[in-house]
């Protein structure tokens, strides 16, 4: 996917989010290039719609990141204002967003993966 394709559905992606940080897509591409390996998984998603789950980080793809997410989480997707809940699109985002952090710094992002989830209150993460 040539790079004008890539921003144009990232953009879709973002707007569909509902993210409004204009600097978010420059950001989140920015990351993308230097995770060449997630960048591949990002782009089978926005081509299928579904996620590869071919890339890993000690055994955790997108998907595992994502439902962690969801169950971490609990206190802000029980929030009625959050979009997160019924918003595919940020989660997906999200979910991408945190397996390039977890690339940059498994050790800590596993820990956390691996530690009891939900959670009672917003911040605790």
């Amino acid at each position: 996917m040539n790079n004008d394709k890539l921003y144009a559905y990232t953009e879709e992606m973002v707007r569909r989010a509902e993210i409004t940080d204009p600097c978010y897509i420059d950001g989140f591409l920015k990351s993308l290039n230097e995770h060449p390996d997630i960048k591949d998984e990002y782009i089978w998603y926005l081509n299928h719609g579904s996620y590869a789950c071919t890339y890993t980080i000690e055994g955790f793809s997108v998907a595992d990141i994502i439902i962690w997410q969801t169950d971490n989480f609990k206190a802000l997707l029980d929030n009625a204002e959050a979009q997160n809940k019924h918003n595919p699109y940020k989660m997906t985002l999200y979910g991408f967003d945190t397996m390039m952090k977890m690339a940059d710094d498994p050790v800590t992002y596993i820990a956390k993966m691996r530690e009891t989830t939900g959670t009672d209150y917003l911040g605790k993460y």
